[in-house]
């Protein structure tokens, strides 16, 4: 199996060289599509591969998730095959390095410069006038002029630092691809923790859509990962504390992953609530002169736009197209399952039925995570990064599968299929509905199939465990 990783590593890395010499992707997405995908089909092979190398058991308390476990006994992977997973993946990270970065980076340049110079980035939007003597050659690829910074506190820190180590692409990129290596090892730990097979870390650490969105992107979600990850690694070894620190921080980097803190704060003492409470309160502090600014643009956001969505999309639509309507809908639907997955995670039934208290809640954290991407009115391609480190732990066909599939996203920024539409006081590229279908089609094909099997095998399950007790009766 060793020769079959190394192959498929050897394709991966190739592509990333050739993704490098594109150049900007979005003015090349027919061959980076292509590549992207060339790389995709290899890191499914090698995902394979290890998956043949270890032992496989059904889950059969989830929907449709797999787990894959050492098995009593049984020999772990060899440490060659998964040293050469973690070399390769670091090769990768490095080839992509030079790569054109997101034009997300020229904010974080600009966001950066502005609390160098000692402004509040949640005060002063980059078209502000007064703002004018910090404008430089970055300026004009920043996105959206008129609203000031979307990001909480922490991400804001995190640009500043890079600003002041250097104010160039390759020190912000640079930043983000060290929380994703960092990301890297703290899997390794958890899997080991979790006594799966650390070789299952090739699912995130050889991840095309991973490494495309960080190394070469140099997409900021890498932080909130590596926190969530952190946090629910250090409830998993005991270090509660530490635990609801980290996920302060998560929460502190990206909104997203406060969804995570009611199942490290549900069962915990109140004080860890307190102590969620006083990190949050902390970072916030530096930037409090903005008042009602600091959340303006987050609001802004979420109320007004929406791109590459699916079940929200035909929420959208039952709502006659009231953009207001339906993300009030989809709130109370996400609402009404993080209140059930909460329930459900405070039942002491349920967990009777569990070997392991800490895998529920990384279970749970999963639901949650794969319910938020379900209903989520903005999905660009980065924020699936968010669910690739829970496939280490649950190798879920249907989420692997969509974070190749995401690939036909970037064809709606293609002339050929899309054009440009003032909206909000900008020019847009026009969502292209009918290429949701490609992308989505095979995801929601593999998730309901899974699910249907799973509950066939819960109900097999069930009847079996009740014949045993009646030969014993």
């Amino acid at each position: 199996m060793l020769i079959s990783i190394i192959i498929a590593g050897l394709v991966i890395e190739v592509i990333c060289t050739r993704i490098v010499s594109l150049g900007d992707i979005m003015q090349h997405i027919p061959q980076f599509s292509l590549m992207y995908s060339t790389a995709f089909i290899a890191y499914l092979f090698a995902v394979f591969s290890i998956r043949r190398s270890i032992v496989s058991n059904t889950d059969i308390h989830g929907f449709a998730f797999q787990t894959v476990e050492i098995a009593k006994g049984g020999k772990p992977s060899s440490k060659n095959i998964f040293w050469t997973i973690l070399v390769f993946s670091l090769i990768f990270r490095l080839t992509l390095l030079p790569a054109t970065p997101s034009n997300d980076i020229f904010r974080y340049l600009w966001e950066g410069k502005l609390q160098l110079n000692w402004v509040n980035p949640y005060s002063s939007p980059p078209a502000s006038l007064n703002m004018e003597h910090l404008r430089d050659n970055f300026f004009s690829g920043i996105s959206h002029k008129h609203l000031t910074t979307i990001y909480p506190p922490l991400m804001l820190m995190v640009f500043a630092l890079a600003d002041f180590i250097s104010h160039s692409f390759v020190s912000i990129k640079s930043a983000f691809l060290l929380f994703d290596i960092l990301s890297i090892f703290v899997l390794v730990k958890y899997l080991k923790v979790m006594r799966k097979e650390p070789a299952n870390v090739l699912i995130y650490a050889w991840s095309p859509l991973v490494l495309v969105s960080f190394a070469a992107r140099g997409h900021c979600d890498s932080l909130q990962i590596f926190f969530v990850m952190l946090a629910l690694y250090l409830y998993s070894i005991q270090n509660k504390l530490t635990s609801i620190v980290s996920i302060g921080l998560a929460v502190m980097s990206k909104f997203a992953s406060i969804i995570i803190v009611p199942f490290l704060i549900l069962s915990n003492k109140s004080k860890y609530l307190t102590v969620l409470v006083a990190v949050v309160v902390l970072l916030y502090l530096p930037y409090i002169s903005a008042g009602k600014g600091l959340f303006l643009t987050l609001f802004h956001f979420g109320t007004q736009y929406h791109y590459n969505d699916s079940v929200h999309f035909l929420i959208l639509c039952l709502s006659l197209g009231s953009p207001f309507i339906s993300k009030i809908l989809t709130s109370v639907i996400f609402g009404a399952v993080l209140l059930y997955l909460c329930k459900k995670y405070l039942d002491k039934e349920y967990f009777k039925t569990r070997l392991h208290r800490d895998d529920n809640i990384l279970r749970f954290a999963f639901w949650a995570v794969a319910t938020l991407l379900i209903l989520a009115p903005t999905v660009h391609p980065w924020y699936l990064t968010w669910i690739v480190p829970f496939l280490c732990f649950y190798h879920n066909w249907a989420w692997l599968v969509l974070t190749g599939t995401v690939v036909f996203y970037y064809f709606m920024n293609l002339p050929l299929f899309s054009r440009l539409i003032e909206y909000n006081n900008e020019w847009v590229r026009q969502e292209v509905h009918w290429l949701k279908l490609p992308e989505y089609l095979p995801f929601y094909f593999l998730l309901i199939y899974g699910f249907i099997k799973d509950q066939l095998l819960v109900n097999k399950h069930c009847s079996n465990s009740k014949l045993a007790v009646s030969k014993q009766a």
